[in-house]
């Protein structure tokens, strides 16, 4: 039995954590409220304490098992990719298994927006947010990269793919996943080119 209840209390702060994503994504940091958190997962603000602390803990959550989701789809990306070759690998990857705007690279970065709107840190810029914690991941697989080479190269790849899927994600609905695609590549030759 408490396997069942494991599984139900896992289940319902992941959907808290996700009602938390799409709010902030539909109505921004103005509309990422408790109440509104809690209404769109379907339970009471008191459950929602249960799990959280606040809608900041809730909407990091989201963003952490993303990233999770990201580093382990990194140890299937082949070994021999350059750096630029394993993201652009990854995210063209992820949006042929899943098109879903809340599940893309692109959102990550805007909930990452959103988290230094609700909580700034000073002179942290947003995608420190998204990368940091797929650094350890990365390093290893490249380790002619200095710390700095590899956070540079990061910052510049991430700001083509963010690009490329703001663009995709804002075309009519509904989107092409071939086209996104198309333009994840037409971005990563960009970098290409001015490497």
């Amino acid at each position: 039995m408490s396997g069942l209840r494991e599984s139900k209390k896992a289940a319902t702060r992941s959907a808290l954590a996700r009602a938390a994503a799409e709010l902030a994504l539909r109505e921004g940091s103005e509309g990422l409220t408790v109440a509104a958190i809690a209404t769109a997962a379907g339970v009471s603000p008191r459950t929602f304490h249960n799990y959280f602390a606040s809608r900041e803990e809730a909407l990091l959550e989201f963003i952490s098992e993303r990233i999770q989701t990201l580093v382990a789809g990194l140890a299937e990306v082949p070994a021999e990719l350059s750096l630029l070759d394993a993201v652009e690998h990854l995210v063209v990857r992820n949006l042929q298994a899943d098109d879903s705007e809340i599940n893309s690279f692109g959102t990550l970065f805007r909930l990452s927006e959103i988290m230094e709107i609700l909580s700034p840190a000073p002179g942290k810029p947003e995608l420190n947010t998204v990368l940091d914690p797929l650094m350890p991941s990365l390093r290893p697989r490249f380790p002619e990269l200095s710390d700095f080479e590899a956070a540079v190269a990061m910052q510049i790849i991430a700001a083509a793919i963010r690009t490329a899927l703001e663009w995709h994600y804002s075309s009519p609905v509904p989107q092409d996943p071939a086209e996104g695609i198309a333009l994840v590549h037409r971005a990563c030759e960009m970098v290409r080119l001015r490497g």
